[in-house]
């Protein structure tokens, strides 16, 4: 069974050493602290602006898994489903905030959180419909994947100032659920 603790030490990986959490919180504040190389802001998550057909074919296929839970009598499931189907709707109509992304030489800043070099493992660019993105593979628990939309910045600077710290990937590290989520996707467009 996974832990979901924060333990009480880290481990600084340049270093070799466990440090405390007195200093890896100095180490994060003087992270904060530093001069910025570059910095862009950009969207939350990608989104598109969506028809009216997205939203029945939602309803629609929400109606039938109810219908089908209510005839095994699973009235918990009933809930649940709501439950997904209107924060789907929800985030398909209320647009992202923009947040502020900055890399420094102790780390990245995304939103405000703090990502020391030695929490990122490597990164790799990928692409999703319009947007690029920029994903960064961490050795946190939560969050595991950084996903960052370039909206000014060109990979090519990311990549020279990223590739001294961090692994680069050529092409994009896909997991298994990665995989089934992407045949999900273009099996059952909503669009």
């Amino acid at each position: 069974m996974p832990r979901f603790y924060k333990n009480p030490f880290h481990i600084d990986h340049h270093e070799g050493r466990v440090i405390s959490k007195e200093e890896l919180d100095a180490k994060r504040q003087a992270a904060v602290d530093a001069k910025t190389i570059v910095s862009w802001k950009s969207p939350v998550h990608i989104f598109k602006q969506r028809s009216k057909k997205y939203f029945t074919k939602v309803t629609l296929y929400a109606l039938v898994a109810i219908l089908a839970a209510i005839a095994f009598g699973e009235f918990f499931l009933v809930g649940v489903i709501i439950a997904i189907v209107f924060v789907v709707l929800v985030l398909a109509h209320s647009a992202p905030e923009v947040i502020e992304h900055k890399v420094n030489n102790m780390g990245i800043i995304s939103g405000g959180k703090v990502f020391l070099w030695e929490d990122l493992d490597s990164f790799w660019f990928d692409k999703r419909g319009d947007e690029r993105l920029l994903i960064v593979q961490t050795n946190l628990h939560f969050p595991s994947r950084l996903i960052i939309i370039l909206t000014t910045i060109s990979e090519r600077t990311l990549l020279d100032i990223l590739e001294k710290h961090i692994h680069y990937h050529q092409a994009p590290v896909h997991t298994l659920l990665d995989k089934w989520s992407h045949t999900l996707q273009r099996r059952f467009t909503l669009d």
